[in-house]
């Protein structure tokens, strides 16, 4: 086994250098058992073997590390399962061998003669006649294909000859060109598939990757605080006499439809991030972010719930009475379309991995039609349409009070949000202490 002394130094040169070794250092490695301590400080491997690509991802794995693989032929089948992701690759055509292949095309062709001239001589061998229907066919076939060639684009014309070029070289196979690989052992042991040589797709995986694992981690928390407002709602609430009628009911479950539609709908952003997303759910972030924002939910319903009910008469409201609109029940369920707006627009995670919301234009218009939806029926200004979703009218000093609780909730939930991501950002995981115990763990079973 390395010494602590051989350990310290690859790791001060791995912080002064980028650490290569090829197939023969690695052997070696395997023969002391110094893999597992040397291997994670390594950025190039050159000139390996097939089982010791396998081995490189497996040591990765074992200290911690997340691993991709891009292979493209047999020899790499190994290590692409191996790893947490893996990319076949399959190679094209050298842009050389095309452009060569169409510039001998194209002299070809300037040789033809050109529909409609002349032959250069009026007489006919006689033993041309022997291979003359198979030339008919031919030149009529000839016809058809620049007939049908008039009506196609340059473009498609230029498809039609390559995929023609391509057809020809792979049945002919006389050592020109090199085929193109047909999906074979590396495509069927990874569940990404690259349509060309270079490893640029990759990015493209990270980039998508990152930003479903973002989608997912803001649809849990939206999830997780409106289920937690309308528990509240129709458990504690439901006792004091509260409901929702049926309109009202509807034309909140299309807003909360709509926006969960258009939150899906951003992209990611072309560019990496340093930044690097929350792993998982379950982590400080979320349980901080879900139990502040919840807590400034529960404190503005509470309040405003409590200062109609000072509007309020004095009657007892039986829980399992039919609906009829009262003030609590006009102002509970704005309060709970407020909260649920403002869910929405606090906790989406745009940039540095997806669109923000101003770039993401539907889930925008939605935010803003329901915030004008709002501002309407808070202010009383068509009654008529107040009528119909069975809200009664508010007092002018609880309409303004309404208001601007609702601002402070959204600007104390906002800045909650934005500290905890700065308090607690994405770390990339250590794998330092895990190394330590894989060596630990080796040498005992050498031992």
């Amino acid at each position: 086994m390395m010494s602590d002394c051989s350990k310290k130094e690859v790791e001060a040169l791995s912080e002064s250098y980028d650490l290569c070794i090829g197939g023969d250092s690695f052997e070696m490695l395997q023969q002391t058992s110094a893999a597992l301590l040397v291997i994670p400080y390594v950025k190039v491997f050159a000139r390996v073997a097939p089982e010791q690509k396998e081995l490189i991802l497996t040591t990765f794995k074992t200290v911690g590390r997340m691993t991709l693989m891009c292979g493209d032929g047999t020899n790499d089948v190994g290590a692409l399962k191996q790893a947490h992701v893996g990319v076949a690759l399959l190679n094209a055509i050298p842009p050389a061998k095309v452009g060569e292949s169409s510039k001998s095309e194209t002299k070809s062709k300037s040789k033809k003669p050109k529909a409609g001239s002349e032959p250069s001589s009026s007489v006919v061998k006689p033993s041309s006649n022997i291979d003359s229907p198979a030339k008919n066919s031919t030149s009529l076939d000839s016809r058809e294909t620049s007939g049908r060639n008039q009506h196609l684009t340059a473009a498609d014309r230029q498809r039609e000859k390559l995929k023609k070029m391509m057809e020809e070289m792979n049945d002919e196979g006389d050592g020109r060109a090199p085929p193109i690989v047909k999906l074979g052992d590396a495509s069927m042991a990874s569940p990404f598939t690259a349509k060309h040589a270079s490893v640029a797709p990759t990015t493209d995986i990270i980039r998508q990757g990152r930003s479903t694992l973002v989608t997912t981690l803001q649809m849990f928390k939206i999830l997780g605080l409106n289920c937690l407002a309308t528990a509240y709602v129709l458990s504690v609430m439901y006792l004091d006499g509260v409901k929702l009628g049926d309109v009202q009911a509807t034309i909140s479950g299309m807003f909360t439809a709509a926006f969960f539609l258009f939150i899906s709908h951003a992209r990611p952003l072309p560019t990496l991030s340093a930044a690097r997303p929350h792993p998982n759910i379950f982590c400080a972030y979320v349980f901080l972010s879900l139990l502040g924002q919840f807590a400034m939910h529960i404190i503005f319903l509470i309040s405003s719930v409590n200062e109609a009910q000072k509007y309020m008469p004095l009657e007892c409201i039986e829980p399992d009475s039919e609906f009829h609109p009262n003030l609590v029940n006009t102002v509970s369920y704005m309060v709970n379309m407020m909260i649920q707006v403002a869910t929405f627009a606090v906790n989406y995670m745009g940039h540095p991995f997806n669109q923000s919301i101003s770039e993401n234009k539907p889930f925008k218009y939605a935010l803003a039609a329901a915030v004008g939806f709002f501002v309407v029926i808070t202010s009383d200004m068509f009654r008529d349409l107040n009528d119909s979703l069975k809200l009664v009218p508010m007092p002018v000093g609880l309409r303004d009070k309404l208001l601007i609780w609702a601002l402070f909730m959204f600007l104390s939930c906002y800045t909650w949000e934005r500290f905890l991501r700065w308090v607690f950002p994405g770390r990339i995981p250590s794998w330092k202490k895990r190394q330590q115990q894989a060596a630990a763990t080796l040498e005992k079973k050498h031992v």
